[in-house]
């Protein structure tokens, strides 16, 4: 029975996320785990290879002791378990769960703030501070987006969520307002 990259990404990372908890290493296993993640992702096609047969095992052995040296020994032994069952090309996945549990255990949330300029440090901080009050998260992590089509206002977007305070809503809903008046 093949398992998909989610329940895959879901086990693994659940399993990793108890021992970090166990060994009270959570922010220096992320730490790590991001690290590796951008490895992976500046190189796309390093799964493959690591799970294909263009290089020997020696070889592909002594890639992952590069890709790990610098890691505590938890996770190097995370890595070659993933590599001894096949899994590499879960590990992004698996790296993406294990934040997202981090961060839910954290209470961080992570949304995109659109706004029609640039905001200064304050107002991204101000509406970081409203939208964890919001979302009873005790962070909020915004990722700025600018988009001059929504003309002023800002719209915020996590999971789920958006809360669209925009003036282009707010001109929209003005106008169904007189169409319908």
């Amino acid at each position: 029975m093949s398992l998909d990259n989610l329940t895959i990404a879901n086990r693994y990372s659940k399993a990793l996320f108890e021992l970090a908890v166990e060994k009270d290493q959570t922010e220096a296993f992320l730490t790590e785990l991001k690290q590796l993640r951008q490895v992976f992702i500046d190189n796309p096609q390093l799964a493959e290879v690591l799970s294909g047969s263009l290089l020997t095992v020696d070889q592909k052995q002594e890639m992952l002791r590069t890709l790990t040296d610098h890691a505590s020994e938890y996770i190097q032994n995370f890595i070659q378990m993933l590599y001894d069952y096949g899994r590499m090309s879960n590990l992004v996945a698996i790296i993406d769960a294990f934040e997202q549990r981090y961060d839910d255990s954290q209470q961080i949330v992570h949304a995109e703030v659109t706004s029609a300029v640039k905001l200064s440090d304050e107002q991204a901080k101000a509406i970081a501070a409203a939208f964890a009050k919001r979302v009873g998260a005790k962070q909020v992590q915004l990722n700025q987006k600018i988009d001059p089509e929504i003309i002023g206002g800002v719209i915020v977007k996590s999971n789920n969520q958006t809360f669209d305070g925009s003036v282009a809503l707010q001109l929209m809903n003005l106008k169904r307002a007189l169409i319908n008046n």
